[in-house]
């Protein structure tokens, strides 16, 4: 079951790849098989909660591919993999107003600081590299098309307990 479900992702990624925008509904789609496997690798490790807002027209609302992936994968993989106690990781889409949404990803995990100092040179140049290609692509992402998305990212708490990260994104 666990590879079946691997592979429809690796394919939905590949699919995906090819276009500069998706519907919402199948970025969701691909968060939520992406989750689920995780999950059953690090099962003892956190619990997660994915949640639309109704209001949102997830078949007409447009998304880049892969756009919300490589932060739940920071939160799994840095924050709370390595974490003592089960973690939760919690995604929220939210209807902003006409135009807009937000997008709210949380982990109570060990926190950025504690993490980097965690990570061995090797991981900590591989961190910074993923974060980087997304920044990189957001940025051009801007340019072509005004201002379409912002990102926010902060420390719960204090810097030993936790991540938020707020993506704003606007219509066409």
């Amino acid at each position: 079951r666990y590879l079946t479900e691997f592979s429809t992702l690796m394919r939905s990624v590949l699919e995906n790849s090819e276009e500069d925008f998706i519907p919402l509904e199948k970025e969701i789609e691909l968060l939520q098989l992406y989750l689920k496997l995780e999950h059953s690798r690090f099962q003892d490790k956190f619990d997660y909660e994915l949640t639309v807002d109704k209001q949102i027209d997830v078949g007409q609302f447009q998304i880049p591919p892969m756009l919300l992936q490589p932060y739940v994968e920071n939160a799994v993989w840095h924050g709370l993999r390595y974490k003592e106690e089960k973690g939760f990781l919690k995604v929220e889409l939210l209807k902003k107003d006409e135009e807009s949404i937000q997008i709210i990803i949380t982990d109570n995990g060990i926190g950025r600081k504690k993490s980097t100092e965690l990570k061995t040179e090797y991981q900590k140049k591989k961190r910074s590299k993923g974060m980087q290609n997304i920044t990189q692509r957001i940025t051009i992402l801007n340019e072509m098309y005004k201002d379409k998305v912002d990102v926010f990212i902060e420390d719960l708490y204090d810097d030993t307990t936790g991540t938020k990260v707020i993506l704003m994104l606007k219509k066409d």
